[in-house]
């Protein structure tokens, strides 16, 4: 009788772990090498409307130029944005630049006797959802809704043959962006403070080894557009990307942590304020998500997560140390 108690407690304890992995992303799969295809995809995205804020493909060339380490045959990642679709969720929050735009990206391993395959995808929904903290069921069937389109785009071009799941039992972080705010004195021309601050902001972050993976000024694209976008008076998301950090996760043995990169760094400035807002999903967010347990590579992680921090502190900006819950 306690035997069978004993046995029935740990089934219950199995099922509530089992019952508490969260979905992180599912990748598709596509027997050989689907660079190619992966670009005719690319070139059909307007057809949902999405476009991309930038393809950066082959990275695995410039990993080998300046490493000379080589265990990927191809890893590109395309920042994919549906402007129009983002437009009322930036307006009702603007957290949402965290994945706006969202990466989508595709790896292939050189070892064929391991993996032949091309592999393929995106965090869940949920997941970047979650990250940022919406809780709003309006807001997160909208911003599903929009990613799914795509992804029936991509199953559609792409006719993948398999999938893998990721899954976490780790929770996220309670707070899984970084937030910090600077005050400034209003300028007579907002757009030339936006290209001055753009410019310090891009060498800086050059000096300590980070490259600008890519850009785009969402207060001018809607402007153009001719769509009412005056809750800001300025928003722009810049794409933060790190070589040697990257190198060292995607080109030793962790390609599928390129669902998290490059990071969007989301700058906004809510109108009639002098304060500039920054934001940005931190690597607890990788580590968590993708149940890293090498401490010495989470503590460099966290290393190069801090040396941004700093830079913008060097900036003048004030971390926010009340997020949400």
């Amino acid at each position: 009788m306690k035997l069978h108690k004993v046995i029935l407690a740990f089934m219950v304890l199995v099922g509530l772990a089992q019952a508490e992995a969260q979905l992180t992303a599912e990748l598709w799969g596509s027997e050989g090498n689907k660079r190619v295809e992966l670009d005719q995809l690319i070139k059909k995205i307007d057809t949902v409307g999405y476009s991309t804020v930038a393809a950066n493909k082959d990275i695995q060339v410039h990993y080998y130029n300046k490493f000379k380490e080589s265990t990927l045959e191809m890893i590109s990642f395309f920042a994919m944005v549906n402007k129009e679709a983002l437009r009322p969720l930036l307006l009702k929050n603007p957290d949402f630049g965290a994945y706006a735009p969202y990466n989508f990206f595709g790896y292939k391993i050189l070892d064929k006797a391991k993996d032949d395959n091309t592999w393929y995808g995106h965090l869940a929904p949920n997941t970047m959802l979650d990250i940022i903290g919406e809780k709003d069921p309006d807001a997160r069937k909208a911003f599903t809704d929009m990613v799914t389109s795509f992804d029936e785009l991509v199953k559609k071009e792409m006719k993948p043959t398999m999938s893998k799941k990721y899954e976490h039992t780790k929770p996220l972080p309670k707070n899984g962006l970084t937030r910090l705010v600077k005050k400034f004195e209003k300028p007579d021309d907002m757009e030339e403070f936006v290209e001055d601050f753009v410019m310090d902001h891009d060498g800086r972050f050059s000096k300590h080894n980070f490259i600008i993976a890519g850009f785009i000024d969402f207060k001018f694209e809607y402007a153009d557009m001719d769509l009412e976008f005056d809750k800001y008076d300025a928003y722009w998301v810049s794409l933060l990307c790190h070589f040697e950090f990257s190198n060292s996760i995607f080109n030793r043995g962790i390609p599928e942590a390129g669902m998290f990169a490059p990071c969007s760094v989301y700058f906004y400035v809510p109108k009639g304020t002098n304060e500039l807002h920054v934001g940005y999903a931190s690597v607890d967010n990788w580590i968590n998500a993708l149940n890293f347990t090498d401490q010495k590579r989470i503590d460099y992680m966290r290393a190069i997560d801090a040396e941004v921090v700093e830079t913008f502190k060097e900036m003048g900006f004030e971390v926010v140390t009340l997020g949400k819950d």
